[in-house]
């Protein structure tokens, strides 16, 4: 594991690997991150950030992190709206979760009925959405009960942000599984155009799939 004194390095956002198809450098170094941690290897991970340079998250989830756990949802907003690659549908459907879960939220403190509606009022209904979401949050008021408990808010509020993960780019968070799911797809493409290939357990990572001649099964079984 390298010494703290190394210094983390700066990527270059611009860089690529590849020959024949450039791939981004940045966006391969996150993958790799994801799969050692996925596979336990925390520390080799952690060593791999502080050496690139590159995190595993990117600035934008790690705002939206602590901004949706500490209920600043100002901030939220204005982190979505920074992000340039999202069309309006996406980012008026990321707005409506980060509102619903601010209003249910004051809702369920029992005390702030009128600061719930300011935020119907003023914050979800101007935006262009089927009006049956905001009737459906409208009859919260009225139906929703029971306060919640601080573990519920922090179990919704963790849902919230991996219900904006679905709507945002990709590359805010790295899909889980992704390096694997791409290796994968790689050599299923290359078994699949194997004209002799019939058995699986020849399949290796370590050199392009082909089977010759000699795979195919030439004795029949009465």
């Amino acid at each position: 594991m390298p010494s703290k004194s190394i210094p983390t390095s700066t990527p270059d956002p611009c860089k690529t690997l590849g020959c024949r198809l450039p791939i981004n450098h940045s966006e391969f170094v996150r993958l790799i991150l994801s799969s050692l941690y996925s596979l336990g290897y925390r520390r080799a991970a952690l060593s791999l950030e502080l050496e690139s340079g590159i995190p595993l998250d990117s600035m934008e989830y790690s705002s939206l992190l602590t901004q949706i756990l500490s209920g600043r949802w100002d901030d939220c907003i204005c982190t979505i709206d920074s992000i340039d690659d999202l069309d309006a549908r996406k980012r008026t459907a990321a707005a409506f979760l980060v509102f619903r879960e601010h209003f249910l939220e004051l809702v369920s403190s029992g005390n702030m009925l009128l600061l719930a509606i300011d935020v119907l009022q003023k914050r979800i209904s101007p935006l262009e959405l089927d009006r049956s979401s905001v009737h459906r949050l409208a009859r919260a008021i009225v139906s929703l009960e029971e306060k919640v408990t601080l573990e519920d808010r922090f179990r919704r509020r963790i849902g919230l942000l991996m219900d904006l993960v679905e709507v945002l780019p990709p590359w805010i968070k790295v899909p889980c599984g992704r390096l694997e799911h791409l290796v994968e797809t790689a050599v299923l493409k290359q078994v699949e155009s194997c004209l002799y290939h019939n058995s699986p357990e020849e399949v290796t990572l370590f050199e392009d799939h082909k089977c010759s001649l000699e795979h195919i099964p030439y004795i029949v079984q009465p």
